[in-house]
């Protein structure tokens, strides 16, 4: 057992079952070195980015503190977990093609092995892999039944999961698998169809999420920031009449004003920490209305994130050269 096992061995039980899971259905393999170094990677980005934020130094090492174990178990979940759909949707886009293929080299006599492996080719990318892995199985005395079973644990897709367990019913009754296979891929191909017209339909709530949080937001924060700084700068060079802290109207009315105590830094903080967690669940969200699962908005993460805060920047600068 190398270092990296024994390390990973020493992680809670349920983050090792779940990474276990997650680089199966990725087909990843030496997940245990590349969890940790994905964790150790995280932390330290986390601790590059706080080095240049202007924080003051306990804030950095509190913060630092705080993230960093979320950050190192979070972090290789989801990188894992993205890797593992995108996979399952490639295979998926290529499933109905496989099946047909499939059903017509068993028309012609071939045998399930010799079905999957003339049907492995290489334009169906992770799924040539699962139909070689299945034949050579079957070739080496494995049942047919425990072969799929082994291969529908290697993939997380219900979709295809669904698939290969009517398969296996088919075969263990003896029925006509040809046959099954080519209505079935019929089958999953308007399935596939239908789910792109309801991502079309819905394209339009998430360009409505994305402009208000990625373009709306950052352009609202960096006027309001700048038009704070700017009361704050006039006020400073007002007379306030020393200690007093204000100064009087006059008149009768006996009117007074002070100056405003507005900590601009900390605004722009506030901003930034806004823009952060608003572009966290719009992510979210976005994948939530387009893919139908919250995990997909992981690899949008960054990139909502980072355009949104320097967007923020960019205009709070521009704004100030401006004027």
């Amino acid at each position: 057992m190398s270092l990296f096992e024994k390390l990973f061995r020493l992680h809670p039980k349920p983050y090792q079952d779940k990474i276990e899971t997650d680089a199966r259905a990725a087909s990843v393999d030496n997940y245990e070195k590349l969890s940790i170094n994905l964790g150790l990677a995280g932390v330290a980005l986390v601790g590059i980015i706080l080095f240049f934020t202007p924080f003051p130094l306990n804030v950095k090492v509190g913060v630092l503190i705080f993230s960093a174990i979320p950050t190192y178990f979070i972090l290789p979940t989801l990188a894992l977990s993205v890797a593992s759909d995108r996979r399952r949707s490639e295979i998926e886009r290529m499933l109905p093609d496989a099946l047909r293929l499939v059903s017509t080299n068993l028309k012609s006599g071939s045998s399930i092995n010799r079905a999957f492996l003339a049907s492995a080719r290489g334009e169906f990318g992770p799924l040539q892999e699962e139909l070689n892995k299945t034949a050579i199985q079957i070739s080496g005395g494995i049942p047919v039944e425990q072969a799929l079973e082994n291969m529908r644990q290697r993939v997380n897709s219900p979709l295809f999961k669904d698939t290969l367990k009517i398969l296996t019913n088919a075969i263990e009754a003896g029925g006509n698998t040809a046959e099954l296979l080519e209505s079935s891929a019929d089958d999953i191909r308007s399935s596939l169809e239908l789910r792109d017209e309801v991502r079309s339909s819905v394209r339009m709530y998430t360009v409505f999420i994305f402009i208000a949080g990625v373009l709306a937001a950052p352009a609202l924060f960096g006027i309001t920031t700048y038009m704070a700084e700017t009361t704050t700068s006039m006020w400073s060079s007002v007379d306030t009449g020393g200690d007093s802290g204000g100064f009087s109207s006059g008149g009768q009315t006996g009117m007074s004003f002070q100056q405003p105590d507005i900590n601009t830094d900390f605004l722009v903080i506030f901003s930034i920490g806004a823009l952060t967690i608003s572009n966290l669940f719009s992510s979210l969200i976005i994948s939530q209305i387009s893919k139908g699962n919250l995990r997909g908005g992981a690899k949008l993460i960054p990139v909502t994130v980072g355009v949104s805060v320097g967007l923020f920047l960019a205009i709070k600068t521009a704004i100030s050269g401006i004027m």
